[in-house]
């Protein structure tokens, strides 16, 4: 279970840019806000993983390294915070328990966020980390004998973005994506079921107002920013992918849409939907059982061939 104190803290966190647009800085409070979500959820995994500080051109960033590592196993995770907050450090403690659960070396970059570095700026920064950590690992350059990529919420639009990028241009691809409650599309989609509560975290609209900080400039079809309307041959090149949402989320119903597109595109797809969860539980792995088992499907995931 979450910490209802931290939820009702969090509720409208996106929807505070649309609703507040003239308040004194609502960029800073929904920084605030996403900083807060996983605070005091520090496992054990935090303490035994080694941190190895990373530069990657003018893009700062962090190993988390588990005991026993797989060897030239590594995972690039990206993360959320509507691509406007969030940093290495408030997802460092849930990236600890993924190296532990994966036994594999974990980047995360404090990618550039929107205002300050508007689209594609971010995602550039990412697909270079991904290129990075294809090249080099905290045991010093050499190729990777697998790479994962994985990314929250916004993040996990980032590596879905990121993926259709490398396939536009060439690169090494992972070989597994996870996706962590993922905002793939800002359109509305019809819902399939009528949710029993509003979702208190993220809302279309909230969704809508920060693509517009983030890529006002984008088409509204542009695929680096909504990657649901990529095109089928861009969806072929996905590696086999793990998509993890909440049924009381928003993000539920094009999760959903999304997968069906990878099948579509015969693309090995694994959408996992967790009943009654809040936005990215993940990252509650101090005081949720459920976020322990998500990270274990990871795990499960990853290690498969």
């Amino acid at each position: 279970m979450t910490n209802p104190t931290r939820t009702a803290l969090l509720n409208g966190m996106f929807e505070h840019l649309a609703t507040q647009p003239d308040a004194a800085d609502p960029i800073e409070a929904a920084r605030k806000h996403a900083d807060f979500y996983g605070r005091g959820e520090a496992g054990a995994g935090l303490a035994l993983c080694r941190r190895d500080s990373v530069s990657i051109g003018q893009i700062t960033g962090e190993w988390l390294v588990p005991p026993g590592a797989v060897p030239g196993h590594r995972l690039v995770h990206l993360h959320g915070g509507g691509w406007i907050a969030g940093s290495l450090a408030s997802h460092r403690a849930m990236l600890a328990e993924m190296a532990i659960a994966t036994k594999t070396a974990v980047l995360a970059i404090d990618y550039g966020l929107a205002p300050e570095a508007p689209f594609p700026t971010g995602l550039m920064e990412c697909v270079a980390a991904i290129g990075f950590a294809a090249r080099t690992g905290p045991e010093g350059e050499a190729s990777a004998e697998r790479l994962y990529v994985s990314g929250d919420s916004a993040g996990g639009n980032l590596a879905a973005a990121s993926i259709i990028q490398i396939g536009r241009t060439g690169g090494r691809l992972p070989d597994r994506l996870v996706l962590m409650s993922p905002f793939l599309t800002t359109s509305a989609l019809p819902a399939r079921l009528e949710c029993p509560t509003r979702d208190p975290i993220v809302s279309i609209e909230g969704m809508q107002h920060v693509r517009s900080v983030y890529a006002a400039s984008a088409a509204p079809d542009d695929a680096l920013v909504e990657p649901l309307m990529g095109k089928p041959s861009e969806l072929a090149l996905f590696p086999p992918t793990l998509i993890q949402v909440s049924s009381a989320e928003t993000l539920r119903d094009q999760a959903i849409a999304f997968a069906d597109a990878l099948w579509a595109a015969d693309v090995e797809a694994r959408l996992s939907i967790w009943p009654g969860l809040p936005h990215v539980w993940q990252i509650f792995v101090a005081t949720s059982s459920d976020a322990r088992g998500a990270l274990t499907e990871v795990a499960l995931f990853l290690a498969a061939n």
